[in-house]
């Protein structure tokens, strides 16, 4: 049985967060496919001169051989003593090749021998995963209840369109499921079963991520800050951490569609794309993984768009301010000063709040950007955006000291306008003397701080 759903209006109309979700999806899945120049196992007369390695796993485990020395061969085939075949995929380290065990190897000590890489493998399985109480068709039932589920439903309400696309893929991989022999079925849950910590720590950055309100100062047991910047930067630094993981989980997902040796997508004479559905057990345990990871990395996407608009950082612009400020003896004048809410920017790699963060962002932006699926906005730039905050707003501290004590400040009401400092200075003496003038600013933890030469003439 094979089954298509078509995608591509989605793709051409969906928002970016669907994009991103989605995006990251096809990137993965188009990366999966077979490399070119495929090597096949063949035994040799005289391996003499072979490696010998260990691996302890588990059967239908994903796991990683790491090598002595650096091979050509991109994907290799092994075959075990009772004929299992093994793909093993060189990952982005040269000497580390993954693979996942036969679902159906046994306890015991396992000879391979993998030509392309000069080894002899010994793949020693310990414990086996096995379906415990559980029917196969009950370990991937729950796992899409489980797993899946509550996700697709972060979508449900304000973006029924995305909810449903999301739906639609774990619905027809369940029935592809379906299709399955009993055998197949077993592969497919023991896999699921030998691989339930494959997400670990990308689910605990994404939980840890969605337990911090992005709209409001907490309340929130991750990020105890109090006000603005002491509450916000703890927000960025577990979407850092969220992002991270996302990243390296879907390099690794890349490894792991290669090594089942499926390909989810396609795309037809019209250059459209289409969702490939086969009753391959391989291809739907795939599945089972990317239907997981694809809500949980839009969920990160939409916590990430709603956060890098959030204007939050308290900046002042001095700009308008000349080099030194020149005063009249006892005449009322204007200090020009603008305040502002802003959000995140690009370029705001060297801020010691969010610069790693931002540098994070970029560099997650820039994979994406050199995959084969460039085109797509897998994650929107960041997008400067910026409010007014008035000066003299009530829960705004806005003072301005003198440096000496030959300037006296005069009487001025009010002292603090929407976009400056009214000031007046005096003198006693009869020529024109100078000082220095300290502004300072104090909201939501920020202290903004700028010290200007003036001088006040009789």
């Amino acid at each position: 049985m094979k089954t298509t759903n078509n995608i591509v209006s989605q793709v051409r109309s969906g928002s970016a967060i669907y994009l991103f979700g989605l995006g990251l999806l096809l990137s993965i899945v188009l990366l999966s496919l077979p490399s070119c120049g495929l090597e096949t196992f063949d035994i040799v007369p005289d391996p003499s001169g072979y490696d010998s390695l260990m691996v302890k796993t588990t059967n239908g485990k994903f796991d990683k051989l790491i090598v002595d020395s650096v091979y050509a061969a991109d994907i290799v085939i092994g075959v075990t003593s009772s004929n299992d075949t093994i793909r093993f995929v060189k990952g982005a380290d040269e000497r580390t090749y993954y693979f996942i065990t036969p679902a159906s190897l046994p306890v015991g000590s396992h000879s391979i021998r993998v030509n392309a890489l000069s080894t002899f493998l010994t793949l020693k399985v310990d414990t086996i995963t096995t379906l415990g109480s559980l029917t196969f068709d009950a370990v991937v039932s729950n796992y899409i209840r489980d797993e899946v589920t509550p996700n697709v439903n972060y979508f449900s309400s304000g973006t029924p369109t995305i909810a449903s696309q999301l739906k639609k893929i774990r619905d027809t991989t369940l029935q592809i499921f379906n299709t399955l022999t009993d055998n197949q079925k077993k592969t497919v849950a023991i896999t699921l079963l030998a691989n339930k910590n494959f997400l670990k720590e990308f689910n605990t950055a994404l939980r840890d991520l969605r337990s911090i309100p992005v709209d409001s100062v907490g309340p929130s047991a991750v990020c105890t800050g109090s006000n603005l910047k002491t509450y916000y930067p703890c927000l960025f630094d577990n979407l850092q951490t969220a992002y991270t993981t996302l990243e390296t989980q879907g390099r690794l997902l890349v490894f792991y569609g290669r090594a089942l040796g499926g390909a989810f997508f396609y795309i037809n004479s019209g250059g459209e794309y289409r969702l490939n559905l086969s009753s391959n057990p391989s291809l739907v345990s795939g599945l089972l993984q990317f239907a997981n990871l694809l809500p949980k990395g839009m969920i990160v996407g939409d916590i990430a768009n709603k956060a890098n608009n959030l204007n939050w950082i308290v900046e002042a612009n001095f700009s308008n301010i000349p080099d030194t400020l020149k005063f009249t003896n006892i005449i009322t004048d204007t200090i020009p000063v603008g305040l502002i809410y802003r959000n995140v920017r690009s370029t705001d790699t060297e801020s010691a709040l969010i610069g790693s963060y931002v540098t994070r962002f970029n560099a997650f932006r820039s994979w994406w950007n050199g995959s084969p699926l460039s085109f797509l906005p897998a994650v929107p730039a960041l997008s400067p955006k910026s409010e007014d905050l008035p000066l003299n707003a009530p829960e705004v501290t806005a003072t301005f000291t003198l440096g000496s004590s030959n300037v006296t400040r005069g009487a001025t009401s009010p002292s603090v306008l929407e976009k400056g400092f009214r000031v007046r200075f005096r003198i006693d003496a009869l020529t024109t003397q100078a000082s220095t003038l300290k502004l300072s600013i104090v909201h939501e933890g920020f202290t903004i701080e700028k010290t200007i030469p003036i001088t006040v003439r009789p």
